[in-house]
């Protein structure tokens, strides 16, 4: 009974201090990684990565994700939004986050793309309901409210605040992923996230407890950029403007998808890992399966398909 009582409380702080509106201190953007960004002019666009929150540690210190490397190589500049454990709330860094997403949009920055991981995914979700400059929103074991064993009275709050924050988003297209293990997930949400991004005819990708990838840090494993970086590149391409390519080495394969507006082609969705500055290398090897949506491929090659990666308005998941 002592125990549960403990959890309780626990719970019941980690609530006030996630939803409290207390200043994020220095917070800002900083490179991903250690080379020069292209800039407004020459990119294709902005990402910004916004870390986890941990109680007893910086996050901020935390290494880049090496997915992001394909989003680099692929021509974007790729920053991180660096946030103090003091002060990090899910309301003052999401109007922090907020105020630089319109500040990338004034430099010049064509497209703005949030990517976040647990606490930084639901900032950056946020973030997209609160702003119109935010385009796309890359997020990975999405949890705000403490996981199982310590946090159990708050730990639903991973679902059931969600769920309204993925009904709020309207103009933003989304691309979620959940792992198998992950001790933060109270299960289910890929099936309820598909059935509320189908309604918005937006595009959407759900990718659901994809095979030999588990636990909450899924997402920072050689295997998940190996299996799909190119994915969320692609992902992230598929609304490029006529006469914007990528880096240097990658070569687009027409496929269809649907936009509600009209039909259009869009890069075919591959794993990949860079094998250099500015280059892809194909790994044909993905255990992830489609069980609904559009088809990445014609049906005289659907049977060799490794890696389909499904956009647009009808439900999706691999």
């Amino acid at each position: 009974m002592r125990q549960w009582s403990v959890a309780a409380v626990w719970g019941l702080v980690l609530c006030i201090m996630t939803l409290a509106g207390a200043p994020v201190g220095a917070a800002g953007l900083d490179p991903a990684f250690n080379q020069d960004l292209a800039g407004p002019d020459r990119a294709i666009g902005a990402v910004v990565w916004n870390h986890g929150r941990s109680i007893n540690t910086e996050d901020s210190d935390s290494p880049t994700p090496p997915y992001l490397r394909v989003l680099r190589d692929a021509g974007w500049d790729v920053l991180r939004f660096n946030r103090p454990r003091d002060g990090d709330t899910l309301t003052a860094s999401t109007r922090r986050l907020v105020e630089l997403a319109g500040q990338l949009k004034r430099k010049g920055y064509r497209r703005l793309v949030l990517a976040g991981q647990s606490f930084g995914a639901f900032l950056a979700l946020m973030a997209a309901d609160a702003s119109e400059e935010v385009d796309a929103v890359v997020a990975t074991a999405p949890a705000a409210f403490g996981n199982f064993d310590e946090f159990y009275d708050s730990w639903r709050l991973n679902a059931t605040r969600l769920y309204p924050l993925l009904e709020r988003v309207k103009r933003t297209r989304v691309m979620l992923f959940y792992f198998h293990g992950d001790d933060f997930d109270p299960g289910g949400r890929g099936e309820h996230s598909r059935e509320i991004l189908a309604g918005r005819q937006i595009g959407y990708s759900v990718i659901d407890q994809p095979a030999f990838l588990a636990g909450h840090w899924a997402s920072s494993t050689g295997l998940f950029l190996r299996r799909f970086g190119g994915c969320i590149r692609d992902f992230l391409d598929a609304d490029l403007p006529a006469g914007v390519s990528h880096g240097t080495g990658f070569i687009p394969t027409a496929v269809r998808w649907f936009s509600p507006s009209r039909r259009r082609t869009a890069p075919k969705c591959r794993p990949s890992t860079p094998s250099g500055p500015g280059s892809t290398r194909t790994n044909r090897r993905n255990g992830a399966t489609a069980r609904a949506g559009l088809s990445m491929t014609s049906s005289s090659s659907r049977k060799r398909a490794r890696a389909p990666c499904i956009f647009g308005p009808v439900p999706t998941a691999v």
